[in-house]
């Protein structure tokens, strides 16, 4: 994710709905080692957990569905990472 904060570690980007979310489609692949924070399906990342966060990013939907379960989004997103998507 975007962002360098100097004397620490660069902070996983969340998954989740948030208005500053960038679509997946959008997230570039890793090009270091990279933590993705997943949240509880009907909660999400607790607020002050988020805070800590570099980013975030939202898999977009197509149809009536709302949501993907957390094993399913968390696979698309390490998969992107990974640059097989």
């Amino acid at each position: 994710m975007a962002g360098r904060r100097t004397g620490r570690r660069q902070p996983p980007p969340r998954v989740e709905l948030a208005d500053e979310a960038i679509r997946l489609g959008d997230l570039p692949a890793a090009r270091r080692r990279t933590v993705a924070v997943l949240g509880h399906e009907a909660s999400g990342i607790p607020p002050e957990a988020a805070d800590l966060l570099d980013g975030c990013v939202e898999i977009p939907m197509v149809g009536t569905g709302t949501s993907l379960n957390v094993a399913v989004a968390g696979s698309l997103v390490l998969y992107r990472l990974a640059g097989l998507l």
